[in-house]
């Protein structure tokens, strides 16, 4: 049976998608094809390249937004990728998508043309940076000749891209749907938050019913997308949600037969 991975974009709650990983282990899952958005392309990218369980967990827990911001903000006020970049640079073992070990699939929005693009050939890390550059905090990312922000935009968990390559296909994904508080947000960053959720909250729709195994965990809509203090806590929840489902999959699995 061919099982495929699907990691939703979802800022600092990517650490959910580590403890999915651990446990998908513990139960001798390996996925053959996953593909990932944001966040999710960052942890499935590392895990694609060979990276254990525990040395990500390491990454997340020392990981701070300061390390992000650098020194100075830009007068722009958009964020250049230096950091990212060089946390792939320094984590990833290889180079191109064509040395993993486990077949990666990422996305990111084309702001050129408004169309979800697909990487899973050639140069690795540009294509993961524009998939995490979350629009108005950070600088579009060029490749070639078009500009790339993050994949979530279009599609926050992009199941449809490899539903067809596999048997099995397990989604897990850090924004569950969710009554939006009410009133106007007032601040900067709540309004930006919003936005994004009502874009993400819609593309969400199509994809979620696509999924034969879907890992998510509501209680995480208390941990906020752009805190990375909670690494460990989310990785916890993220374990915990995934031994449920599996466990459930299989009592069904066993009835079914």
């Amino acid at each position: 049976m061919r099982v495929g991975l699907c990691l939703s974009g979802g800022g600092a709650r990517g650490s959910f998608h580590i403890g999915v990983l651990r446990a998908l282990e513990e139960n001798g899952i390996r996925p053959e094809i996953i593909s990932g958005t944001s966040a999710g392309a960052l942890i499935g990218s590392l895990y694609s390249a060979g990276l254990d369980v525990s040395r990500m967990l390491d990454i997340a827990t020392h990981t701070r937004w300061y390390h992000f911001l650098g020194p100075h903000i830009p007068d722009s006020g958009l964020i250049p990728p230096d950091y990212l970049e060089k946390l792939l640079v320094e984590n990833l073992p290889v180079q191109h998508f064509e040395e993993l070990l486990i077949r990666f699939i990422c996305t990111a929005s084309n702001m050129d043309t408004g169309e979800l693009h697909y990487f899973e050939n050639g140069n690795l890390v540009p294509p993961i940076i524009a998939s995490c550059a979350i629009p108005i905090v950070f600088k579009p990312v060029t490749i070639g000749t078009a500009r790339f922000l993050d994949g979530g935009i279009l599609m926050n968990l992009p199941c449809s891209v490899i539903r067809s390559r596999c048997d099995l296909l397990i989604a897990s994904n850090v924004i569950p749907s969710y009554t939006l508080p009410p009133g106007i947000p007032s601040s900067y960053s709540n309004i930006m938050t919003r936005v994004l959720e009502l874009s993400i909250i819609n593309t969400m729709q199509s994809q979620i019913p696509l999924a034969d195994l879907l890992i998510e965990d509501a209680r995480i809509n208390q941990y906020s997308r752009f805190n990375l203090r909670n690494a460990l806590q989310l990785y916890e929840l993220g374990y915990d949600a995934a031994i449920s489902q599996l466990n459930k999959y299989k009592l069904s699995a066993i009835k079914d037969h």
